[in-house]
């Protein structure tokens, strides 16, 4: 162990102590655990938590060494990761071509990220949808139609409702959130 390991700037040069491997783990392990809640692989878990304690951007094969998955299984788990902005590609001076990644550890920007993509282009989808229902609703007769036409209305102010707030979310600094959230609580005197 050389004489520098220790001081500042070379926290990533050596493998961390057991015990801060250990809290590490535990950690890595409740992001695994977490992906399964939302119905995706242990793996894509443990990966982004593996490149959240990096100390630098990691390649796939230093991930697949650390990981013992299939670089195959990296390679996806690095796509999926990057397309919810969880993490991110990076090119390293004078290493060509070869693709790194890094954490995002800004959660407030992944959600945001995340509402802006996918949860807007679900919305989109439905308003669009019950747009046009709502038209074909308008031109029937009977009773049936008349229902199904209130439902439809129904739902359409849900989703302008949703709309409304997507663009709140995405537009306010999550400070001013929180702080709005807190006064709405009762909690701004804390």
């Amino acid at each position: 162990m050389s004489d520098h390991e220790d001081e500042p700037g070379n926290e990533g040069s050596t493998d961390p102590p057991d015990d801060v491997r250990a809290a590490e783990e535990t950690v890595i392990e409740a992001f695994a655990r977490s992906a399964e809640v939302y119905g995706a692989s242990r793996s894509l878990g443990r990966l982004y938590g593996e490149l959240f304690f990096a100390g630098e951007p990691l390649s796939l094969d230093e991930l697949v060494e650390r990981s013992g998955y299939a670089k195959s299984t990296v390679s996806t788990a690095m796509s999926t990761l990057e397309r919810f902005h969880l993490v991110q590609r990076r090119s390293l001076p004078n290493e060509g071509k070869r693709a790194f990644f890094e954490a995002e550890r800004d959660f407030w920007y992944i959600a945001r990220e995340f509402l802006q993509n996918e949860v807007r282009r679900e919305v989109t989808v439905m308003s669009r949808a019950l747009d046009e229902a709502a038209q074909q609703l308008a031109d029937a007769e009977g009773e049936r139609a008349e229902r199904d036409l209130e439902r439809v209305e129904q739902l359409r102010s849900v989703y302008e409702r949703s709309e409304r707030y997507l663009d709140l979310l995405a537009s306010t600094p999550v400070d001013r959130l929180l702080s709005l959230l807190d006064r709405g609580l009762g909690r701004g005197d804390e």
